[in-house]
């Protein structure tokens, strides 16, 4: 996506088994034709469109909103988990970008925002969608943040990596990181080598050389992403599809993929981005992608789009896409609008399978739906904006000045392109994706809607599942990030003896007693002082970086923890004293015996999660 750089008795369960048939690797021939469904949104359904057509969503910003106390709605304004609501609205498929490490590299680690989408979030993403039965669509961009054609900056780890040494790094960061999501038990249907790499990719190509076709190294880095998708198949016993993804299709698309045949990359799928209001009609998007289809013998699909349902800027930052950028306006800017132009472009693409061959148009996906507006204090502590005061630094190591991120919070550039209005309800608009298939939508929690897994009321599915008094007991505490546990300095029973990580021992240092004060709460009592004394935050202070250590216990809100589930098995543990906005971090990412643990900021990332393993 071009940041601010450029621009639902029976009927529905038999569909949904439909819908739970692979998409990719296969050529479907059936059809759903017509089921005589309500239409939500106002369109027709599209004649002839297969059943395993993709009708995505990319949903990578979630987990901050979520992490924010962002509640999602059905149409009718019940709560409701979002894969749900997707769900129920006809949404078979997910797209999930990830950076390397989309976090400042010095304390305190802040993230550059727009959903800090790193491969812990993706993980967890995946795997609740895949426990919807939808599949997966990985977008690597091979950056630590937004990618499109006019930055592509390499992760800052690999910032002086010579070109052989990005080769090595992006076969193995792709093979290490799928090997995380089917391990974790995501269903990755494909995987996309790179995000809008008109020329450039990863500090290479032509924004950095002036060599556009691929030549000079770019087509030799997606060909590496592309062997280790290939590898992961094999290992795995998956068919999971290669993508290549660029855009402005009319002006380029056609080269681009002469680009890549020439120099012999080997993938699946030409993923464009095509939005109405930039690139065009759906007729020509039809015309492009059948040429590309017919004469490389490719897979198409649209990996990204969407389209306003208001000009109007609806928080304090400017959008993407306003007034002034409107190239084309074929559709009323509207919820009406918005569904009809995502059902043109669906069915300029499955034209392709009549054009061509079935088979070959895929689908499409609609680029961040739930982006709408939240506090300001949340752009920042949770990522809920485009970018963050930090994201500025990533840029100056490439640059002198800041240009296409920022040195200051941004809200949110793309309100106006959601599916979901300002306070977090659906608009007719998401119901589109079924809608175009002639099926029946779920627009209310009903008796069923609010059976969300991850735990019923959406404050509760905000962070996590906050867990009661069945965790009473005696633990071994494990970071997700470290594998270290927690220790008591010196196994000390003194006040003041500093908590910390350590390799595993097995002794009184490392055993922790919960209690719950039955309010949601757990004292914490340290096996070090034979349970006399309890984790506490030192100086009774909410600040980052306050420190945790063993004290006396006076029950004071500094030695109340509450412990959230955030996937299963994996725990967050957030500190009273800080209203729960805070926790239990592994401090500056250390994985070293000895490394401090201390309150900060919580923001899901695995040195700030748990694995409680019963000790006796």
């Amino acid at each position: 996506m071009k940041k601010k750089s450029l621009r639902t008795k029976l009927v529905s369960g038999f569909m949904a088994l439909l819908m739970g048939i692979g998409v990719i690797g296969g050529v479907s021939g059936k059809t759903d034709k017509s089921y005589a469904a309500t239409s939500v949104s106002g369109v027709s359904a599209i004649s002839d469109l297969p059943r395993d057509f993709i009708r995505g969503v990319d949903i990578s910003s979630l987990p901050a909103f979520e992490n924010a106390g962002t509640n999602f709605y059905y149409l009718d304004g019940t709560s409701g988990d979002m894969f749900d609501i997707l769900k129920g609205a006809g949404v078979n498929y997910v797209r999930l970008r990830i950076w390397n490490n989309p976090f400042d590299s010095s304390s305190p680690y802040k993230g550059y925002g727009g959903g800090n989408s790193d491969l812990y979030n993706a993980k967890v993403l995946g795997k609740r969608a895949t426990d919807e039965g939808m599949k997966v669509f990985i977008d690597f961009h091979y950056s630590d943040f937004w990618c499109d054609p006019a930055k592509q900056f390499a992760p800052k780890e690999w910032k002086d990596y010579s070109l052989s040494e990005k080769k090595t790094a992006v076969y193995n960061y792709t093979y290490w990181a799928l090997s995380e999501l089917m391990d974790y038990g995501v269903n990755v249907g494909i995987v996309q080598i790179g995000n809008e790499t008109n020329g450039s990719m990863c500090g290479v190509g032509g924004l950095y050389d002036n060599v556009w076709d691929l030549s000079s190294g770019v087509a030799a880095l997606m060909q590496q992403g592309c062997y280790a998708v290939d590898d992961i198949n094999s290992a795995y016993g998956k068919n999971i599809q290669k993508a290549l993804h660029f855009t402005d299709l009319n002006e380029n698309g056609a080269w681009y993929a002469s680009c890549l045949n020439a120099q012999g990359v080997d993938y699946d799928i030409y993923a464009t981005s095509y939005y109405p209001m930039w690139h065009g009609t759906a007729s020509d998007l039809t015309t492009t992608l059948t040429s590309i289809a017919r004469t490389y013998n490719k897979k198409v699909m649209v990996a990204e789009t969407a389209y306003p349902y208001t000009l109007d800027n609806l928080d304090s930052t400017s959008n993407t896409v306003s007034g002034y950028c409107m190239n084309y306006q074929n559709y009323s800017v509207s919820a009406s609008g918005q569904a009809t132009a995502v059902r043109d472009i669906a069915a300029a693409v499955n034209k392709v399978n009549t054009n061509y061959k079935s088979g070959y148009g895929l689908g499409v996906f609609y680029w961040e739906p739930s982006w709408i507006p939240t506090s300001q204090s949340a752009w920042g502590t949770y990522g809920t904006g485009w970018a963050s005061s930090s994201s500025g630094n990533y840029e100056k190591l490439y640059s002198s000045s800041v240009q296409y991120y920022s040195t200051e919070d941004k809200g949110s550039s793309w309100e106006n392109m959601a599916l979901f209005d300002t306070n977090g309800v659906a608009m007719k608009s998401l119901y589109v994706f079924n809608d175009m298939a002639g099926l029946s939508s779920t627009t209310s929690s009903g008796s069923s809607g609010s059976s969300s897994s991850s735990g019923g009321s959406s404050s509760s599915t905000s962070s996590g599942t906050t867990s009661g008094s069945t965790l009473d007991g005696t633990y071994y505490i494990r970071s997700k990030f470290s594998g270290k546990y927690l220790n008591i300095a010196s196994g000390s029973s003194e006040n003041n003896a500093n908590l910390e990580q350590y390799t595993y021992s097995g002794s009184s240092a490392q055993k922790f007693k919960l209690v719950s004060d039955g309010s949601g709460y757990y004292t914490i009592y340290t096996g070090a002082s034979s349970y006399s004394k309890v984790l506490d935050v030192a100086k009774k202070s909410s600040a980052d970086g306050a420190n945790i250590a063993q004290y006396t216990s006076n029950s004071g809100t500094n030695q109340k923890f509450q412990l959230v589930e955030v996937s299963s098995g994996v725990y967050a543990i957030k500190t009273k004293i800080s209203g729960s906005a805070s926790c239990l971090d592994v401090y500056n990412w250390s994985s070293a015996d000895g490394g401090n643990i201390a309150q900060y900021s919580y923001w899901g990332g695995d040195c700030q999660l748990w694995y409680l393993e019963k000790a006796h």
